[in-house]
């Protein structure tokens, strides 16, 4: 038998949260590694598959696997090259494959024995014939296939006890424009669909592994209308019957999905009430810049209040950094992001990723950073490679690491939650399930790190046990929406505790009201 070790690299570096350690034998994270999963489901027989989580375990060096796949997107390229390195030099078969390979492949020259470009699916029965017959070739480029081809992901080789978030990718594919996207060039900008049945099929497979939350991956989910409505209306009749308990999904959608209420109707019938959309700016120059489209010439904080009023939790992201952008940028996304019904942000630094529109703009006008890490890796610890056009590289990561500070600070929170209370609408899905997964076994041990996580994050923080105490109160007064305030609470501490192990998060500069420009801060 052939041995085939997949390994999903630890992310060099992230604005969320891989892992944690509690023992050589007992870290979880936070969400199962859908890439290597998939891979592994297309094998033929005469291979034996390992998957492996760098986020979970470190990689044995010494393991007997006769090749070693490595999948990586920016985040995990560096790793993933460090990773293949150690492996060459004790004679083992490299592959790498996955988006970062695809964008930048000249990135791995001399990193890999094979480069595999592109989506899998059209050569993966070429490609593990190859592998069986000793004849693996330097390069292997993949299509943008249907995927109606694509299995349900080999979850049984994962250890699942180890993820709080199961993940189901619905669709690849968006079709919007952001300049600074590099989704839509690897995956194109005509979105292809996974069948309901599908999707139902490897949903059912991780609810039966004991999954309660899971991630529609999926770049704009209700971007084609027609389509999420067929899939919400499968994921209704699914979830919470014949006995089920009800699951939460979490998927990224566009503002403009505010407009159809009966979209957001089926969203909370159907159980997919976390939310991801991309706000980006308040500065509507910048939007325009950047072809964000979707989110000109409308109300942003109406559009999320009504959002949030049918039961929908929102994760918002903000991006700072647009040529329309100076030094009053950062106090005006506090203010605009303290008016939204967010409990937790995803803030950035905005940055040019390989092969995107933006990138090619910086490249022709001199103002690329392509020194050091941030040649291959754009982006690495939260420093942006463009030269700004405002403000110099040291005041966008000064101002970014602020916001990040102000917006997450436990007053600012507070206020947030206690105003998100007021307008959040009840979980239609209480209405139906058992109960009985979230006391499935197979949670425990994530669970209880997570729980440990966040007592940690609150032990010797008088402020944050004081936001606790007081949303507990509030949970007990509103029993109507208490899980979709828990989950808020929740979401926004492993969120804190990520910002916090990163150093990114900063207490002091939680209290200014405007970034310290004058203190020197790394941003090399």
């Amino acid at each position: 038998m052939v041995r085939f070790l997949l390994i999903a690299p630890r992310p060099h570096w992230d604005a969320d949260f891989a892992g944690i350690s509690g023992g050589a034998d007992d870290s979880v994270t936070r969400v199962a590694p859908v890439a290597i999963a998939t891979v592994a489901a297309m094998a033929p027989d005469g291979l034996v598959i390992t998957l492996h989580d760098e986020a979970l375990v470190p990689v044995d060096f010494e393991t007997d696997a006769d090749f070693v796949g490595i999948t990586a997107n920016v985040s995990q390229a560096k790793r993933a090259i460090e990773i293949a390195r150690e492996f060459r030099a004790r004679g083992k078969t490299v592959i790498i494959g996955g988006p970062h390979i695809t964008l930048d492949p000249g990135a791995f020259e001399g990193a890999c024995d094979v480069a595999v470009t592109g989506e899998f699916e059209e050569i993966a029965e070429g490609f593990f014939a190859d592998m069986l017959s000793g004849s693996l070739k330097p390069h292997y480029s993949g299509g943008r296939p249907d995927l109606s081809r694509s299995p349900v992901p080999a979850w049984e080789l994962f250890d699942n006890d180890r993820a709080l978030v199961g993940v189901v990718q619905t669709s690849r594919g968006c079709p919007f424009e952001c300049n600074y996207c590099d989704v839509i060039q690897y995956l194109g900008r005509k979105q292809r669909h996974k069948t309901p049945d599908q999707v139902i099929a490897e949903v059912q497979r991780l609810y039966d592994l004991g999954y309660n939350r899971i991630a529609l991956a999926d770049d704009n989910f209700t971007v084609y209308r027609k389509r999420a409505t067929e899939l919400l209306d499968a994921l209704i009749a699914w979830n919470g019957h014949e006995g089920r308990d009800h699951v939460i999904f979490a998927t990224q959608v566009s503002i403009d999905v505010a407009r159809d209420d009966e979209m957001l109707v089926r969203c909370a019938e159907a159980g997919v009430s976390n939310l991801f959309i991309g706000v980006e700016s308040v500065n509507e120059e910048s939007l325009k810049a950047s072809k964000k489209r979707q989110n000109l010439n409308t109300d942003m904080q109406a559009q999320l209040r009504k959002v949030a009023s049918h039961g929908l939790k929102i994760e918002a992201a903000l991006m700072v950094g647009f040529d329309a952008d100076d030094l009053t940028i950062f106090e005006r996304q506090y203010r605009f992001g303290m008016g939204l019904p967010v409990g937790t942000f995803k803030i950035s630094s905005l940055v040019a990723p390989m092969a995107t529109p933006i990138y090619d703009e910086m490249l022709k006008a001199g103002r690329l950073d392509l020194t050091g890490e941030q040649a291959h890796f754009p982006g690495a610890d939260m420093v942006t490679n463009i030269i700004p056009a405002q403000m110099t590289k040291q005041q966008l990561y000064t101002g970014t690491r602020w916001l990040i500070s102000r917006l997450y600070s436990p007053a600012a929170f507070w206020t947030r939650f206690e105003a998100l209370a007021d307008i959040l609408g009840p979980n239609p899905l209480l209405k139906r399930g058992t109960g009985r997964l979230y006391n499935s076994p197979s949670r425990a041990r994530a669970n209880a790190h997570f729980g440990r996580m966040l007592r940690a994050v609150s032990r010797g923080n008088p402020e944050i046990a004081d936001v606790i105490r007081k949303a507990n109160r509030l949970m007990r007064a509103r029993p109507d929406i208490r899980d979709g305030l828990a989950d808020i609470l929740t979401t926004w501490m492993l969120s804190l505790y990520v910002h916090m192990e990163k150093g990114v998060y900063d207490a002091e500069w939680a209290l200014m009201e405007a970034p310290p420009f004058d203190r020197v801060q790394s941003a090399a």
